[in-house]
């Protein structure tokens, strides 16, 4: 019998799960290809930290956007290397691979998904909406019939949805998370503060003294970048009131989402939501003061997840142990 994978194809990062081992591999999506034979290169790590800085025979990038496949054939190549290097996939030995995709992901999307999974070595593949795997890791009690609702923000998207009785009531997804957070704060430095700085300088103010809130010193950050005028380099520093309103909009959006969930919903299950709030989980709920305004903007309690960065792949990890707990959706039959 093959053994069967756990796959989460994040924009940021992948990570595998494998039955009786756990998370056996988290590591960035990105490939880097020659650009003239197409060949790969590095992936993983190794080609994260190329972005940017590669001659010009050399194209480094993440082939997934927005948790759908930008580069069919380097993210297959990436995912075939993820294979080799954990031993998942040879010519006698070629796994079931469940993968999680966007909820609202259209047909020729799923399909480009799960091409790219069997061209890396997959024997069968079987596809389930990250936002309810994220659920199932986050702990909440899926298979009651108490309404209770998941907020997940990653990289490419941040999707809610609210989960009855094995089954998703309404969701909505939206290509606004984590990337487009570093967007806002490299276009809020350029037209505030005049710099030109990449994405992942951008990244690191996020992380080094980003905040949701404005109440919330993190201090400073000396960042080097390019003078928007002159061209020439510069260095500045960037308090984290400047991050927290750079990411103001982006915030704002991702509270209007969450509010519109709930339109159409049964109102016994918005009784449900309002008496007990949501879980917030993806890496960005990592984001210091989110929680409060997110709770603040859509007067429910937020509570965050244990290990908000793997509640994806955890889910799956359940959710290959346990079946049973996504209904009787055809799109998810292991065999």
């Amino acid at each position: 019998m093959a053994q069967i994978v756990g796959l989460d194809l994040g924009t940021a990062y992948t990570r595998i799960w494998l039955d009786g081992k756990g998370i056996i591999l988290r590591c960035p999506s990105a490939v880097a290809m020659d650009s003239q034979t197409h060949d790969i290169v590095a992936v993983g790590e190794k080609a994260r930290m190329m972005l940017g800085k590669t001659p010009e025979d050399i194209l480094a990038y993440s082939p997934v956007k927005d948790g759908t496949i930008a580069d069919f054939q380097a993210a297959a190549g990436m995912v075939n290397e993820f294979f080799y290097n954990k031993h998942l996939s040879s010519l006698f030995n070629r796994p079931t691979v469940i993968v999680t995709e966007p909820y609202s992901i259209n047909e020729v999307e799923s399909l480009a998904v799960e091409n790219a999974v069997l061209a890396a070595g997959a024997r069968s593949v079987a596809q389930i909406p990250a936002v309810y795997a994220a659920a199932v890791g986050a702990g909440l009690n899926v298979s009651s019939p108490r309404g209770c609702m998941i907020v997940n923000i990653g990289a490419g998207r941040a999707e809610a949805a609210i989960i009855s009785s094995c089954g998703i009531i309404r969701a909505r997804s939206m290509k606004l998370a984590g990337e487009k957070f570093d967007m806002a704060i490299s276009n809020y430095l350029k037209k505030n503060m005049g710099i030109l700085v990449g994405d992942r300088t951008a990244h690191k103010l996020k992380i080094n003294v980003g905040t949701a809130l404005p109440s919330i010193d993190r201090g400073y950050m000396t960042v080097h970048g390019q003078n928007d005028r002159t061209k020439l380099p510069l260095s500045l520093d960037v308090h984290s009131s400047h991050v927290s309103e750079a990411l103001l909009p982006c915030i704002e959006a991702i509270s209007r989402m969450i509010m519109s969930t709930f339109d159409g919903a049964p109102p016994e299950i918005i009784g449900d939501i309002y008496n007990y709030g949501f879980m917030l989980s993806g890496g960005s709920a990592l984001l210091p003061g989110l929680p409060e305004v997110l709770s603040k903007k859509t007067g429910l309690r937020v509570t965050v997840a244990k290990n908000p960065r793997d509640t994806v792949v955890e889910g799956l990890g359940t959710l290959i142990a346990k079946p049973y707990l996504y209904g009787d959706s055809p799109q998810f039959k292991i065999k």
